[in-house]
């Protein structure tokens, strides 16, 4: 269940990035091979993700390689803690 909606489908949320700083030092590569070109590593991090039917953005806090979900906050309100 998502807050303020309950179940919804699958298919009415999309991703859309990481909330990732891009970091001080690029070792040679240019912002945009850091941006594309990344390896991608199973780990926790926060993304934002859409409800499309409503256009409602949150935060989501999981573990890429489980998909467990460990904290959503809509955008807007503070961060749980």
């Amino acid at each position: 269940d998502f807050p303020s909606l309950g179940c919804r489908p699958s298919t009415e949320f999309v991703i859309a990035g990481v909330v990732d700083p891009e970091p001080e030092e690029l070792d040679g590569i240019t912002p945009g091979e850091w941006v594309f070109n990344r390896q991608s590593i199973p780990m926790r991090r926060t993304e934002w993700w859409c409800h499309t039917a409503s256009q409602l953005w949150f935060l989501v806090e999981r573990d890429t390689a489980t998909d467990e979900v460990f904290d959503v906050t809509l955008a807007g309100e503070p961060a749980h803690g």
